[in-house]
């Protein structure tokens, strides 16, 4: 504005011509004749008495503003649907082009989106240091494949990934229980090569026991795995899932990437099903990205690899932890089987930590027994004779060949019964306690209708306390003693034959 106040005051003052003009101004003389034609139109007198933005105005007026005619999307309608899953902007363009042939182009619908979200929702722009975080999550949509009897199985995807640099780790799973939930994890770091400093999971059942917004619970087998790698485990705030934003997005991307991509594939086993999603996820971390000229896995090589903790020497063991009452008989049930403590915590409250292997049990922190696990059914009792108190250990002392040698004492038949039971039995252990009781009931018996009872129970296997008495009330019948007295009235008296 300046230049166009000296080439008016040129003009009126001096009165040069507008080759002179252009050549003092350094203008072209294009512009020279445009400044005078607008001044003349907008009636601006010499000397000049407005501000140089006032003789802007005059001179180059603002257009009056076009108006766009065609209809605008429902923005509030459609953020409510992009919350939905499978829901995406391009899907929502359609059907809106579908109701509005003339409406906006895609490109300007997501402006207008944009716009909108940023004007109704305030974002805190995080910056990923790289081996700082893994975040962690279950894909919302599952898979199917046939078990090995033909019939369909679901299976579950997990999945991890860094989010400095979008690395993806995703596995399928049978179930979302917490073997498998630790076992991703694990899997995870392994193909990852090394461990970060945080891992961030939302407020699932498998992580987090009681979940609050400051001070959430972790399961104790998920603080254990975290001991175990030297990580901590920071959850995401219920119902916050921007607070793992970059976990949210890498599920989206295995969604439409690698589920989306199999529905059609028929798996006729799990580890085919394993193998289809190990490819689509390469296919996806080495998939270029949409604005860099590099990839996921190359960035992550590049980036993030050296950065992470190395590994520990030795690979997570999953346990469990349970918590149980001591029986009066100081043992502690863990899945149908039976293990020892000391005898002076019977009746006390104790924690068991079951691996694949062993049994630790332990009181106040403190591990007072330890056995290597049993999964057969016929040994339900798995005791250390230390841990008895001494008038129980003459009991422990029971072998089959005790008990057959007390079977001698009352006859050979008593001690092939004895045999017999024990015979009978998944481990002989198991009869000991019904060749104790048989036992007892012999003692009261006469010699003779011992060994007769011990080869009918033979002959009609009987192997139990139970029918083992009912056998020898019978036996006991059998014969009754013939009483011989003179008040004893004969079958005569009462008109028998």
């Amino acid at each position: 504005m300046d230049k166009a106040k000296e080439v008016l005051r040129l003009h009126h003052e001096l009165n040069l011509s507008q080759r002179d003009i252009s050549a003092a101004t350094g203008c072209s003389l294009g512009t020279v004749s445009t400044v005078l034609k607008k001044a003349n139109e907008a009636g601006i007198a010499y000397p000049i008495q407005v501000t140089s933005k006032e003789l802007g105005s005059l001179l180059y007026p603002t257009a009056s503003p076009t108006v766009d005619e065609r209809p605008e999307p429902n923005l509030k309608n459609i953020h409510k649907e992009m919350q939905r899953k499978g829901v995406t902007l391009t899907l929502l363009w359609e059907e809106y082009k579908t109701e509005h042939p003339d409406g906006l182009m895609f490109t300007q619908f997501c402006k207008r989106y944009r716009q909108f979200r940023k004007q109704n929702d305030v974002y805190m722009r995080k910056i990923y240091k790289a081996g700082d975080q893994m975040m962690v999550d279950w894909a919302g949509l599952t898979m199917e494949y046939r078990d090995s009897e033909g019939f369909m199985q679901k299976a579950y995807l997990f999945v991890a990934v860094l989010p400095a640099t979008s690395y993806i780790y995703a596995e399928p799973f049978r179930d979302m229980q917490l073997n498998s939930w630790i076992r991703g994890h694990v899997n995870a770091l392994e193909v990852y090569g090394g461990t970060p400093r945080i891992v961030v999971p939302d407020n699932t059942k498998t992580a987090v026991i009681k979940a609050n917004y400051y001070d959430p619970k972790l399961n104790k087998t998920y603080r254990e795995f975290a001991s175990h790698y030297g990580l901590a485990i920071i959850p995401a705030r219920p119902r916050k899932p921007k607070d793992k934003a970059p976990a949210e997005n890498a599920v989206k991307n295995v969604e439409n990437r690698v589920i989306a991509k199999l529905r059609n594939r028929a798996f006729l086993s799990f580890d085919e099903l394993c193998e289809a999603v190990d490819e689509e996820v390469n296919h996806l971390n080495t998939r270029p990205f949409q604005k860099m000229p590099s990839n996921r896995e190359q960035t992550f090589l590049e980036l993030e690899k050296e950065a992470l903790k190395p590994l520990p020497d030795t690979r997570y063991e999953y346990a469990e932890w349970h918590t149980a009452k001591t029986a009066f008989d100081y043992h502690v049930q863990y899945q149908k089987h039976y293990y020892s403590v000391p005898y002076m915590y019977a009746g006390k409250h104790v924690e068991i930590r079951a691996t694949l292997n062993t049994i630790e049990i332990f009181f106040n922190h403190e591990r007072i027994a330890v056995h290597i696990r049993e999964y057969t059914k016929r040994k339900r009792y798995i005791t250390n004779t230390d841990h008895m108190p001494d008038n129980h250990k003459e009991i422990a002392e029971w072998t089959p060949e005790r008990f057959i040698s007390w079977g001698k004492k009352y006859g050979q038949a008593v001690a092939e019964y004895m045999k017999y039971l024990m015979d009978n039995r998944d481990c002989p252990e198991q009869a000991f306690k019904t060749c104790r009781g048989i036992l007892s009931l012999i003692e009261k018996l006469e010699s003779d209708v011992i060994d007769r009872v011990c080869v009918l129970a033979m002959e009609k296997q009987i192997y139990s306390y139970k029918y083992f008495n009912m056998l020898i009330r019978n036996a006991a019948s059998e014969k009754p003693k013939i009483i011989t007295h003179e008040n004893v009235r004969g079958q005569s008296y009462y008109g028998g034959h």
